[in-house]
């Protein structure tokens, strides 16, 4: 047993994150025992009082094969895909690059305290299942999916449709894990074929999977998608051809209607909300107040490489920076990177949050020099998260902590 004496902020909701000032949170192997106040603790414990202890952060949206094209450059969605996406997806489908490009990736999320994420690779089989392999070694704890398209996609990266079907029905069943699992990954409308996302929905509602895609990211790109398929709207799209759902993930959902938000609250979807990728590709502004007002569940991606940082406290600060009139507060600035997207992958129960008997994710961050620590810290830390130094990375209660 292990007895850390620190500072924790716990997020409850959206509006509520608890302050315990100077508690040990005790854990065994991998799951947290009890977490008390040091006045009703007796016995050895380990000294982080100048620290303050956060849940493990989730990342929603991310793109493994694009780590290293963060920050190249195109002020519109559709010609940065075809100009810098798409060359460096190919480079994946050598695999000694896929794995020292996983490695990289994974120690640079625990390098910033992400203990779970949601992953898109390139679309190669042999990718993905690199991906995979060098997450299990790591230790590291995901959804990941290998990008489909049958349509619409440069040669090289262009699947059939039976290719992208066979390979991802046969990771799904290879990899099932809750905590290292497949999650069905359709690109996004343009490049897949209504054959492509029926069968992906049909397969995906009958064995319980999780699904991600891409949403209403782009004018240019909602425009294509109704010429493409002569549908209303986007959402429409993914309604009729049964890619909507409570277990799909929605990448962006900025330009979308009444009757389509209704379609989603309907059917149980989430968002991945990305501020910075959003603000990065001049896509428009997430409507915060009406999807928080239908009540769809929305959590926080990085969307790496059109987002810049795996820095999940930065993406909650963008969050912010990112709404013209309406503020958000650090106690939903904090949620919507921990328990909120816990609650959409439907484990809360394990992750996004410390209590006993919940898994040992954790970290640890340091204030700067002579910053007291206190109830207001966690405003600081959303807003200034440069300077405090993610000193360590708990996952399942072992130190994963990326040394410099």
């Amino acid at each position: 047993m292990q007895h850390f004496r620190s500072n924790i902020f716990n997020p409850v909701s959206a509006t509520k994150a608890d302050f315990l000032a100077d508690h040990v949170l005790s854990f065994d192997g991998e799951k947290i025992h009890s977490i008390i106040p040091f006045r009703d603790f007796t016995g050895a414990w380990e000294d982080y009082r100048q620290y303050i202890m956060l849940p493990g952060l989730i990342d929603l949206h991310v793109h493994l094969s694009q780590y290293r094209i963060r920050g190249l450059y195109e002020p519109d969605l559709l010609p940065w895909l075809k100009r810098n996406v798409f060359p460096e997806e190919m480079r994946s489908s050598e695999p000694s690059f896929a794995r020292r490009l996983s490695q990289d990736f994974y120690r640079a999320l625990l390098k910033f305290g992400t203990t779970f994420s949601v992953i898109y690779t390139a679309p190669y089989r042999q990718a993905a299942e690199i991906a995979f392999e060098v997450a299990r070694e790591m230790g590291i704890r995901a959804k990941i999916g290998m990008t489909m398209m049958d349509m619409n996609a440069p040669e090289g990266l262009l699947q059939s449709t039976d290719y992208a079907l066979k390979h991802s029905i046969e990771l799904s069943e290879i990899w099932d894990n809750p905590f290292l699992g497949y999650i069905f990954t359709p690109r996004f409308a343009p490049s897949c074929s209504e054959a492509l996302m029926r069968e992906t929905g049909k397969y995906a509602a009958k064995h319980h999977s999780f699904i991600q895609t891409h949403l209403s990211e782009n004018l240019d790109e909602i425009a294509w998608v109704k010429e493409i398929f002569g549908r209303s709207s986007y959402t429409k799209v993914y309604a009729d051809f049964g890619i909507l759902g409570p277990r799909t993930i929605l990448g962006h959902a900025i330009h979308l209607s009444e009757t389509e938000l209704d379609l989603l609250k309907n059917s149980g979807s989430a968002i991945a909300h990305c501020p910075d990728s959003n603000f990065y590709l001049k896509s428009g502004e997430y409507p915060l107040n009406l999807i928080s007002d239908k009540g769809i569940p929305f959590a926080l991606g990085s969307d790496v490489g059109a987002g810049t940082t795996l820095n999940m406290l930065y993406h909650a600060k963008q969050m912010n920076f990112r709404q013209s009139t309406s503020p958000v507060l650090p106690p939903q600035m904090l949620y919507h990177i921990t328990l909120g997207s816990a609650k959409i992958l439907g484990l809360q129960d394990r992750i996004g949050s410390l209590n006993a008997d919940k898994d040992a994710d954790f970290i640890l961050l340091k204030p700067p020099q002579g910053f007291d620590i206190g109830g207001h810290s966690l405003s600081q830390i959303c807003f200034m998260s440069e300077d405090f130094e993610i000193s360590r990375v708990f996952v399942q209660g072992q130190d994963m902590t990326v040394k410099s």
